[in-house]
């Protein structure tokens, strides 16, 4: 029996507590990873949604003396307007743009508009609000909301 002492190594119980103890940290790190493309993902989105705004922004600007017809339902029909269209047409392009572009990069769902914000006055027509929504992956009831005010056109 002396001879048993002397032995050396690890019983089959350690190394079965080892590889627990080892799935449990790789477990965690995976769902760690998992979390963090997750949350990349809507960082992405997030952001692709603050360029669209901007640009509609940017279109109202560009399109100054036609901005009450931005306040219209977008026209899903609108043709593109490269050249000799007046501001309304431009303006319904431009809407429809947005429109399809927001459906293509937001979850389905999603919606998108351009408002008028309320104000009193010939001031009405300087403010906007470009808005778009979806749903969270994190609760199902709750939408982020992209509110953008684009200042008036100076001139």
């Amino acid at each position: 029996m002396p001879a048993m002492r002397l032995m050396r190594g690890f019983s089959l119980i350690e190394a079965l507590i080892a590889l627990v103890v080892l799935s449990v940290g790789l477990l965690g790190a995976a769902v760690m990873l998992l979390e963090s493309l997750r949350t990349q993902g809507d960082a992405l989105r997030e952001s692709a949604a603050t360029r669209l705004a901007h640009d509609m922004s940017e279109r109202i600007r560009a399109n100054a003396h036609a901005r009450e017809h931005y306040g219209d339902s977008p026209d899903t029909t609108a043709a593109s307007c490269e050249s000799g269209c007046d501001g309304a047409q431009l303006a319904a392009a431009d809407l429809a743009h947005f429109r399809q572009a927001a459906l293509a990069l937001l979850p389905p769902g999603s919606s998108a508009a351009v408002e008028i914000a309320p104000a009193i006055g010939p001031a009405a027509l300087h403010h906007f609000r470009i808005t778009l929504q979806w749903r969270s992956r994190d609760a199902d009831e709750s939408l982020v909301t992209l509110l953008v005010l684009a200042p008036p056109v100076a001139g």
